[in-house]
Order: structure tokens, then C-alpha cells, then sequence
């Protein structure tokens, strides 16, 4: 059944006329079945990115309530939120995995996915990215642009997502908004405009407390001070009058820029703009269509501000996402690969099917849940399916519209809309699916970059009984989570679980213990190392021949091996290899005589090229030392020998996978260590003892020093317009940040890093904050690999 509640929305006094309207808005769930009445031009599908706690689950709870979706708001802090479902989420009060919603908003459907900001979950993000049409991007008013807010910005970069900005937390202490907006120009690389002012009152005792918003487009003061939960907004016009002195000059200052900057790049407002003369007469509807038209473009981010928390800026920040962001229609078409073609994926619902399998969750009761975007053609309910990844036909049991961990069921889903189908068995994150009798069997839509593991910890289960719940546990776990590894080592018999970080791995241990219950010890967590061959070039030959079950199993390849550049190592795929096979230099007699012994068997160049594939991909996964996988090579296959019916595809796969494993015993083999890439971001007084530690005791390389607030070389012909704020002191028209911190940049082994953040908070008295993501794997010294040996050697 559905849910109907009832909810004040926005109530707007103007006090110019001293009238009061209250209006009671019925909501409703806005289901993908209403897609006719809700047009896909009036389908936002949007996603929140941001820095852990910059407040994107309390700007999504206060989205819902106002949209109607909720009686009352939800609290991160209490474990009471829509989004944030999980028992681990609510626990830590932190975002895991991403949570889709749908409801609406002015006449329109909004998609909304909420998302983490834990950098051991970036999977989750970058998943979320792929499949989205725009994004809001919250910023902390207090700590500004921060490092993983430059992570999910190049995500979002990278997909070429439109963004509009909101500034949060503006109620802290120390929200600086001006600063804020000059951070994301130099740091962010973007061209901020400015759309909205804060307004900051004094309270009894000098502190500036935040009172509400100046909308620059309508040059009206909003608050929300006659109501706790921010429903009801006072709206009133700016004149010269309002007692905050000062305020009316400042936000006259900012909607001239904001119309001049807008001229600059948008040429249908410059003709309106000449036609005016005064920035002040351009008419609010043109403003607003011209800031469509330069975010749509990734020209310049609109910017807003606000307190979540305080219930503060929330309504007009929805507003922009309806005004701002893009309909599926307003996006370029999606690219997918056919016969080696790159070809587009027009948005149409009667064109034929092409989805795209974006995130994949086990529900106990359902089972695996599948979440898709529809570029085209539509989903019905018990349609067969074709994973075109997987090569595999799937049924359709069920489709729902998700709202965070509640369902609804539904007939349809439409192209631009998202949606969960139950009962595909196959499919995983990144596979495309298409109707079962459509002859482009071989289309893929473009998949998703997974990050490489650099933790792990062996875990048992603690009897036989133990042992089916367990695999069957981590295979769920697994198809949930691509950038979770997990593999069975040959020489203890260990199942390994390799997965981003030491929270991510403790989340999935918890999960398997709570959540699965699973009985089942886990051992010491360790770094996932990896391996490779020191010399330049290696040449090897392998001869397979064996009885396998009263079969004789022969064939025979040659390798050339050589260590990847590292100009190489950006283009390299399968684990950081390149793989070049070569089997055309089969000799005509070799292959009249494979021809004709094998006409049982037909085995053609495309299965033989599988096998030899295949065969090198297993050895890739086990190095020579420690059993950790290989890295950084170009492996050429060549001159393969087959032997008639003796050259099965076991054998060819065997023989590649033997010779690979020969080669690098050969190769004077060495192991690589987890190299990080990180910023630390410390006040000036406590730099040199940070220092000091990185490069003594975490054996870091610095590469740079900043300081957080400079103003670094950019493109200084572009002006962009920041307003005064509390957290500036000017100087001959040059701001700069009270009391500066300073970033220091380094690469750091992963290992000295186990347990950095302690160590921080002990350095700085808990001022300190950093960020690490990985950067490369680097060759150990001598030292330090006869110690990782010996230690691991000595068991799990």
C-alpha cells in the first residue's frame, strides 16, 4: 500500500505585505511506474559525494521529511536514519554503502543515492558516479575543501558529472563561507559561483551566530527561525533598509558578479545583459536558465550554503537540484563497445534494452538484489535477460523501487530511471544486460575501474559444519563487494579476504560474524604485498606433458618476460600486467597437423587463445616468495607447440600457467610494498615533530609542503567572487586564512601506516588530520623483505 503523509512544506511570509499562507502539501511515493505522469525530463537521478561527516546523511533526512516522504527527521547521532540502515552504519555512526531513495519534489521524481565518505569505501562512490546525471557536493564550512572531497570531485570529473556545491555546518564556529569558495577554485579547480550569502548576527557575547540566506537571484532573506524543523520559511525582500548594516551593498556586489561571471561564459544572458545595462534588471528567470545551461556544460558549480543539522537551506538547495542538474535527456548518450565499435546508447524507451548493473546487495529474504540504470528500452516483470559480461541468460522474478532498505513492488523500469531487479543470478557490478533475443550479444557499456586490495586476514571456519555458511558468506560478500578479493592459499589451506582498508575489513569481519553468523576465527590483519622479477628480460620455454585420469595432457609455449616502465604501468591491465598473445606463428605444417588431429576437440585460435589466457591469469594470482600476486609485467606468449588430441584445453591452460610459474622463479624475483599517497594537515607548530616521523620512523619520501589557504598558481585572469567572512583577515585587497595549518605531501609504505591515526592524534594533541590513498607498489629493500618473510613464514 502506499504511504501518504502529510507535511508542511515551505511556507513563504513576505513581510513587505504582512499576509500569512500556510499550505499543507499531500506527498506521495513517487514510484517508476509513474513514469508518464513524471516524465524522464522531470527525473533528476542525482547522488551526494562528500568528506566523511560533512553532513551528506543529515542533508538527505531533511530532504525526505520536507519532501513528505518521513513524519520526522532522522538522526545520524541517535542511529535513527533512513539511509543509514546497516547495524555497523548506525553503530559508527558513518555511511558504508550507498542507499538509493526516490521521492519528490516539485513536480518532479528525484533518484536520490546517498553515499559514503570513508575512503576505504570509494568503491561505492565510484559505482554510484557511473550511473548518475548529477551530484550535489557538500562541503564543511568549518574544515573547507578537505582531501576526500578532492577524491570524489576527480570521481565525478571523470564522468564528466554537473555538480552544484552546498557549504554546510555554517551554523559551527569557524565556518568560513567566503574561504570556502576560494578553496574550491584553487583546490578543487573548478569556477565557483556564488548563488546564495549567509547572514551572520552577533549574539550577547560577539560570537556571529547564523540567522539564514540571502538568495542573490531574487535578492530576498530567507530564515527559519519560527519553526524547529525548518518547514516553515520566512521569505522576505532585501532592501537597504534590513537592519544588518552592510548586508544589502554586499549582496547587490554579489548578484552583479554573479550576472557579469555569467556573461563571460553564457552568451544568450550577455545579450540580455547589454540589453539591461544594470546587472540588477536581468531578469531572475534568465539568471536561472543561464546557470542551467554553465553547470549542464561543467562550466562553473553553482554554490549554495546552509545547516543541515539546524534545519537551515535545505528546501532551496532541492530547489536547485530540479532547476540545476540534469535530466537524463539533458546528458550525452552513454558509450558501449560492439564488434570493436564504439557506438552510442540512445535514450528511448522503444528502442531496445540496454542496462547496466550498478551495484548488487544480499537480502536474506530476497536474495541477491541487482540495482540497475536503464539507458534504454524498458525492464518488464518475468522478462528474460541477457548478461552480455557473463554470457549467461537471466530471468527477472521481481522489480522494486528502492527507498534506502524499504521496497515497493513495481511492473516496469523505464530508460533513464533506476531500479532493483530480484532473481538474477549471475549478474555482477559492471556486467550490461540486454533481451535475450537481441542479436548484440557482444555490447558493453563501459564498466568500473576496482581499486586493487591492500589488506588481508585469513579466516576459518570453526568446524566442518562451519564450512558451507562460510563460503556461501563470502561468495554473497563478494558479489556485493568488487573491491573485496578472496582466494584459497595452495600451501596452508587459508581462505585470504583482501579488501581497501582496515575499517572496510572490519566492517566485513562484523558482518560475517553478526549479520551472516558465521562461526568462523579471524587472524591477524596484514598488508597485501606483491611480486615481481628484477631482471630485464627473460626468456623461457615450457614442455607440459602429462596423464591426467588415464589422459595424456601435452603442449608446449614460449614466454618473453620484461618489467613493465613506468610510463607502462598507466595503461596496464589484469592485476598491473600486460598480456600479448601470439599464436600465429603456428607453422603451416604445425597447423594442418593440429587440424587434422584435432577434429574431435575443434579447437580453434579463439578457444586456444582463451586457454593460454586463462592459464597465465592463474599463475598472475601466485607469486614465487610468499604466494602474493604479480605485478608490474609484460608477459608475451608465443610459439605455441600443440600435440593433436593431447592438446586439450587443460592442457594448453596447465601448460601456460606451469611455464609463467617457471619463468619468474628465473627472474631473481622480488617483493613490492603498498606505496601511499599522503596528506597530512597539521598546525605550523607541530609540523617539524610530524616531519620527523614520516621520513624517520614511516621511512615517507616528502614530496612538497603547503599551506592550507594559500593561494596557489591558477589561471588568475578568471575573478571569481567570494564574500567577507569571519575566518579572513584583508590586506591590500589579498585574503588570507587566520592561522593557517600546513599540508605536508608524501609517499609512505602502507605498512609504517597501521595505526598512523593514533599516532597523529598524539603528535598534535588531536589537531592533525590526514588522508592516504594508494599510489604504487615499491620494491622492498633486502632488509625489509627477509623481515616481512620471516614473519609470515611463520604462519597466519
Amino acid at each position: 500500500m502506499k504511504r501518504v503523509f502529510q507535511n508542511v512544506r515551505s511556507v513563504y511570509i513576505n513581510h513587505t505585505l504582512l499576509k500569512f499562507k500556510s499550505q499543507t502539501i499531500i506527498n506521495q511515493r513517487f514510484y517508476t511506474t509513474t513514469i508518464k505522469e513524471y516524465s524522464i525530463s522531470k527525473t533528476r537521478n542525482i547522488g551526494i559525494i562528500a568528506h566523511i561527516d560533512g553532513g551528506k546523511t543529515t542533508t538527505t533526512e531533511r530532504m525526505l521529511h520536507y519532501a513528505g516522504f518521513t513524519r520526522r527527521i532522522g538522526d545520524v547521532d541517535h542511529g535513527d536514519t533512513i539511509t543509514d540502515y546497516m547495524k555497523q552504519e548506525r553503530e559508527r555512526g558513518i555511511s558504508i554503502t550507498s542507499a538509493a531513495i526516490t521521492f519528490g519534489w516539485k513536480n518532479h521524481r528525484i533518484n536520490l543515492i546517498d553515499t559514503p565518505g570513508h575512503v576505504d569505501f570509494t568503491i561505492e562512490v565510484e559505482r554510484s558516479i557511473r550511473v548518475l546525471d548529477g551530484a550535489i557536493t557538500i562541503l564543511d564550512g568549518v574544515s573547507g575543501v578537505e582531501a576526500q572531497t578532492q577524491t570524489v570531485w576527480d570521481q565525478a570529473d571523470k564522468y564528466g558529472i554537473p555538480r552544484i556545491a552546498y557549504v554546510n555546518k555554517m551554523d559551527r564556529i569557524g565556518a568560513g563561507f567566503g574561504r570556502t569558495v576560494k578553496e574550491m577554485r584553487y583546490k578543487l579547480g573548478t569556477r565557483p559561483l556564488v548563488c546564495q550569502l549567509p547572514i551572520m548576527k552577533k549574539d550577547s557575547i560577539g560570537n556571529n551566530l547564523f540567522f539564514g540566506i540571502v538568495d542573490l537571484l531574487d535578492m530576498q532573506v530567507l530564515d527559519w527561525n519560527n519553526n524547529p524543523n525548518g518547514s516553515i520559511i520566512n521569505k522576505t525582500i532585501l532592501t537597504e533598509q534590513y537592519p544588518i548594516s552592510g548586508l544589502f551593498e554586499e549582496a547587490v556586489k554579489g548578484r552583479s558578479h554573479l550576472v557579469e561571471t555569467l556573461s563571460e561564459i553564457d552568451d544568450q544572458l550577455l545579450e540580455i545583459f547589454l540589453a539591461n545595462e544594470d546587472p540588477m534588471k536581468v531578469p531572475v528567470d534568465d539568471i536561472r536558465e543561464a546557470l542551467r545551461r554553465v553547470t549542464l556544460s561543467g562550466k562553473a558549480v553553482p554554490v549554495f550554503c546552509g545547516a543541515s543539522y539546524k534545519n537551515i537551506g535545505v528546501q532551496p538547495l532541492m530547489d536547485a537540484v530540479v532547476d540545476f542538474l540534469p535530466s537524463p535527456l539533458d546528458r550525452s548518450p552513454p558509450l558501449a563497445t560492439l564488434s570493436d565499435k564504439i557506438i552510442e546508447i540512445p535514450l528511448k524507451e522503444k528502442e531496445k534494452l540496454c542496462a547496466f548493473a550498478f551495484k548488487v546487495i544480499h537480502d536474506h529474504k530476497r536474495g541477491p538484489m541487482i540495482f540497475v540504470r536503464v539507458y534504454s528500452g524498458k525492464i518488464d516483470n518475468r522478462m528474460t535477460l541477457f548478461n552480455t559480461s557473463s554470457r549467461k541468460r537471466e530471468r527477472v522474478n521481481k522489480l522494486l523501487q528502492m527507498y534506502a532498505n524499504d521496497v515497493e513492488e513495481i511492473p516496469s523500469i523505464s530508460a533513464g530511471n533506476i531500479g532493483v531487479i530480484v532473481g538474477l543470478k549471475e549478474t555482477r557490478t559492471g556486467d550490461t544486460l540486454i533481451q535475450i533475443n537481441d542479436s548484440r550479444q557482444d555490447l558493453k557499456l563501459q564498466s568500473i575501474d576496482i581499486p586493487s586490495p591492500v589488506f588481508f586476514y585469513s579466516v576459518e571456519p570453526t568446524s566442518i559444519s562451519d564450512e558451507k555458511p562460510l563460503e556461501d558468506a563470502l561468495k554473497n560478500m563478494l558479489r556485493e563487494d568488487p573491491s573485496l578479493h578472496v582466494h584459497v592459499d595452495s600451501d596452508s589451506g587459508q581462505t585470504l579476504i583482501s579488501g581497501m582498508g582496515e575499517l572496510h575489513l572490519e566492517i566485513i569481519k562484523d558482518r560475517l560474524l553478526t549479520e551472516f553468523k558465521v562461526n568462523a576465527e579471524m587472524g591477524k590483519m596484514r598488508i597485501s604485498y606483491r611480486e615481481t622479477i628484477t631482471v630485464e628480460q627473460l626468456e623461457h620455454t615450457c614442455l607440459y606433458d602429462r596423464e591426467l585420469m588415464g589422459k595424456k595432457q601435452k603442449a608446449q609455449i614460449s614466454l618473453m618476460i620484461t618489467p613493465l616502465s613506468e610510463n607502462d604501468k598507466g595503461i596496464s591491465e589484469e592485476g598491473g600486467n600486460r598480456i600479448e598473445i601470439i599464436i600465429d606463428d603456428l607453422n603451416s605444417e604445425q597447423q594442418n597437423e593440429t587440424d587434422n588431429q584435432n577434429s574431435l576437440t575443434k579447437l580453434d585460435k579463439i578457444e586456444i587463445r582463451d586457454a593460454l589466457h586463462s592459464g597465465i591469469l592463474s599463475a598472475l594470482y601466485r607469486g614465487p616468495i610468499l604466494g602474493f600476486p604479480i605485478t608490474g609485467l609484460y608477459i608475451k606468449v608465443h610459439s605455441p607447440k600443440l600435440f593433436g588430441l593431447e592438446s586439450t584445453k587443460t592442457a594448453i591452460s596447465a601448460c601456460a600457467s606451469q611455464a609463467l610459474g617457471e619463468a619468474m622463479k628465473n627472474g631473481a624475483p622480488a617483493l613490492l610494498e603498498p606505496l601511499m599517497d599522503v596528506e597530512v594537515e597539521v598546525p605550523e607548530e607541530h609540523l617539524g615533530d610530524v616531519l620527523a616521523d614520516l621520513t624517520g620512523t614511516r621511512r615517507g619520501n616528502i614530496l612538497g609542503l603547503e599551506t592550507s589557504g594559500q593561494l596557489i598558481d591558477y589561471d588568475h585572469s578568471i575573478e571569481i567572487y567570494a564574500p567577507p567572512d569571519s575566518t579572513y583577515i584583508s590586506s591590500n585587497e589579498k585574503q588570507k586564512v587566520i592561522e593557517p595549518k600546513r599540508i605536508i605531501k608524501a609517499h609512505v609504505p602502507l605498512s609504517t601506516l597501521l595505526g598512523y591515526s593514533s599516532s597523529l592524534r598524539s603528535l598534535t594533541g588531536g589537531t592533525g588530520s590526514f588522508n592516504m590513498r594508494i599510489h604504487s607498489f615499491g620494491i622492498m629493500s633486502e632488509d625489509r623483505a627477509k623481515s616481512v618473510i620471516t614473519e609470515i613464514q611463520g604462519g597466519y
